[in-house]
């Protein structure tokens, strides 16, 4: 892994560890966030939800507009400004007793989200080092790591100060800010800006989301991908529920967490590689979310042991099959939206994809909070209805995306040995 990393040029592995610490930033501020406004500021649980909701819904519910600013001026501009607006955002909340500033920083903080996602993913799937399935490989064991030691950092810094976690959870968003002023290239923005005076003559922007909306097997990828976002949530959702009512306690839930993002942070490389070599994409990403739903499995059975090691055996074998599933699945669906974008408005194909992303994590949450407060009619059936979101997805995928042609067309070898 850190050889192929070494592969890259200096702006992707600057924009590897850009991944990394967003996802630092934001773990080590955003899971303490309700708490502190909630017990230090005596605000109201509405109105934490409130935030927290403006937070999310400006992130996904723009990342098509980060995605057409991409590809209208270049990756580069929305990707600096979304490293500014996050770090503005965070310092934001510092001052939280305000309640416009609040949601203006909640506001920032997601816009920040939705303008720096669809330019990166667009900017990785542009590199010609390693596969893009590889590369986006890379981009998950950055963000895994991030994941891990975000909330170990915040919880230090929240022990000396709420104002200090803000602070220095916003410092590396400054910084790389200017890092980006001054490594990302310019010369990706002019082509972008000259593919734009091109699709300008025939509508501009609404030429470009038209361009997205007239492809139909992205738009049908989408939509069924949906349901893999359905299920990605549910180990920090599902998994805490499930807790609270069985009387479990907050280290479980991160008992959960931790073990899926060391196996990911360890594994996910290498999986990617070997799954390369063996079988189709398409057939990896049906075979992949297929796992994350039967993963559930192991929580229907009744375990006899309620104590010692083997308490914890039901959950680490969810965690472990939950994070296989995402390791053989995840690089290939974000190569696939590239490669179903034919090289035209990419960073807007990803904005569109993430759109139909947020709408999976909403059904999946509702779903699974319906499944729960009807568990008088069966205990698992939250796990069934996930199971099923997994199969369905698998077998739609199968079904509908499985032309040859698509296949062929996806990366699946280094360009260094490809012909």
């Amino acid at each position: 892994m850190f050889t192929s990393y070494l592969k890259l040029s200096v702006e992707y592995r600057c924009m590897l560890v850009a991944a990394f610490v967003f996802n630092l930033g934001f773990y080590m501020l955003i899971p303490f966030l309700a708490g502190y406004l909630k017990q230090d500021l005596l605000l109201s649980a509405t109105l934490v939800g409130l935030v927290l909701g403006v937070r999310s819904f400006c992130q996904q519910g723009l990342f098509l507009v980060g995605g057409l600013l991409a590809d209208l001026f270049g990756v580069k501009k929305p990707i600096v400004a979304g490293c500014l607006l996050r770090a503005l955002g965070f310092c934001l909340f510092l001052f939280s007793q305000v309640t416009e500033l609040l949601f203006l920083a909640a506001f920032l903080t997601g816009f920040a989200g939705a303008l720096f996602t669809p330019a990166a993913q667009s900017y990785f799937s542009k590199q010609t080092e390693l596969s893009s399935a590889q590369m986006f490989a890379l981009v998950g064991v950055a963000r895994n790591g991030g994941e891990l030691l975000g909330p170990v950092c915040g919880l230090m810094l929240l022990s000396v100060s709420f104002d200090v976690l803000c602070v220095v959870s916003a410092l590396p968003f400054a910084l790389f800010a200017l890092l980006f002023v001054v490594l990302l290239p310019g010369k990706q923005a002019q082509a972008s800006s000259s593919n734009v005076k091109s699709a300008s003559e025939g509508g501009g922007i609404s030429a470009m989301i038209a361009g997205v909306l007239g492809n139909r097997k992205f738009l049908l990828f989408s939509i069924i991908m949906s349901g893999y976002f359905m299920l990605i949530n549910q180990i920090s959702f599902a998994i805490p529920l499930h807790l609270v009512t069985q009387s479990g306690e907050p280290k479980e839930v991160a008992w959960v967490l931790t073990l899926c993002a060391l196996i990911a942070i360890v594994l996910q490389f290498p999986v990617t590689r070997l799954c390369e070599r063996r079988l189709s994409p398409q057939k990896w990403i049906s075979i992949g979310i297929a796992l994350m739903g039967l993963s559930f499995v192991t929580l229907i059975p009744n375990w006899a042991y309620q104590s010692g090691v083997l308490y914890y055996l039901p959950m680490s074998l969810l965690a472990i099959l939950f994070t296989l599933g995402t390791m053989v699945s995840f690089p290939f669906i974000m190569s696939q939206i590239s490669v179903l974008a034919e090289g035209k408005s990419v960073a807007t194909h990803y904005g569109f994809f993430y759109l139909f992303a947020g709408i999976g994590l909403i059904a999946g949450s509702a779903l699974v909070g319906v499944a729960f407060d009807y568990a008088a009619l069966n205990a698992n059936l939250a796990w069934y209805c996930l199971i099923a979101i997994g199969v369905l997805t698998a077998v739609l995928n199968t079904v509908f995306m499985a032309a040859p042609g698509a296949n062929s067309q996806i990366q699946t070898t280094s360009p260094s040995t490809s012909k």
